[in-house]
């Protein structure tokens, strides 16, 4: 008896854990890829929550109202806002016994700082015996954000001509007229870029072969092999309407070596955005 009873423990506690309905990341002027990418990536993080079960509701649209959809314990949302001074990441935690309201937010420099740190801010929303300043009335009872898309097609390059910056690993790009232009790297190198539009989007295409020094993260002679197999960077971009931000995403490769030799190359698509350099 007692052999039965301790065997019905974990399925019990499995049954107790609460269920938290998960919808996608609003922006309003990021476009669409770095809100999914971002969405992806924080959903990764809650599965991985061992006193919650995920709903996955990221294709849903957000209720109106802000309930807990029925079969769940709570529900969980948030927005990505583009700021002077980068991203701000704002995530939010609703519903439980208790109809708590839990709001936690970081500003991030660019999207790939957001990829690499914000499992932190997820753990810390989702633990509930961290204490978090109580959110105001305004974003407790707010309605859902409007998923509007602000980015445009390109149409003229030469309207964008000037310097760009937003990137890690990138100090500065120059866009010049007439489909041409320059990424100075944060390794000091720069390297030339050839600028056209394809259909509705700007693409930026590294003009010549890949050299060692874009592969600073590796050892030397890896970094040789590497610059002799990579293929160039492109980047595929759409502008907000003021032009101040390109938004898009950046082919690129992830090298795996074992500190002497390439062992494999990997090719990766990742969210990008670029800010006009005012000063």
């Amino acid at each position: 008896m007692l052999l039965c009873l301790f065997a019905a423990l974990p399925l019990r506690a499995q049954q107790g854990v609460p269920i938290v309905a998960v919808y996608g990341l609003s922006s309003r002027d990021l476009g669409d890829n770095v809100p999914r990418a971002v969405s992806d990536l924080v959903y990764s993080f809650i599965r991985e929550l061992k006193t919650y079960r995920s709903l996955d509701l990221r294709s849903d649209p957000l209720p109106a109202d802000l309930r807990v959809p029925d079969g769940a314990d709570y529900i969980f949302y948030g927005n990505l806002v583009s700021q002077a001074d980068g991203i701000k990441l704002e995530l939010i935690l609703k519903g439980g016994p208790f109809t708590i309201t839990r709001l936690i937010s970081r500003v991030y420099e660019n999207p790939n700082r957001i990829l690499l740190e914000s499992r932190v801010l997820v753990r810390d929303l989702f633990d509930q015996s961290i204490a978090l300043p109580d959110p105001s009335p305004s974003v407790a009872d707010a309605s859902p954000p409007e998923q509007t898309i602000e980015l445009i097609a390109v149409r003229n390059p030469d309207s964008l001509a000037g310097s760009w910056e937003g990137e890690d690993g990138i100090e500065r790009i120059m866009i010049l007229r007439g489909g041409r232009g320059v990424a100075v790297l944060a390794s000091g190198v720069s390297i030339s870029l050839e600028i056209l539009v394809s259909g509705d989007y700007l693409v930026v295409r590294q003009k010549g072969a890949a050299v060692p020094r874009q592969f600073m993260d590796l050892p030397d002679p890896v970094a040789r092999q590497a610059a002799a197999i990579a293929p160039p960077i492109e980047w595929r971009f759409q502008v907000t309407s003021d032009q101040s931000t390109l938004s898009g995403t950046k082919k690129s490769v992830v090298i795996k070596n074992d500190g002497k030799n390439v062992l494999s190359m990997e090719s990766v698509t990742l969210p990008v955005f670029w800010r006009r350099d005012r000063r």
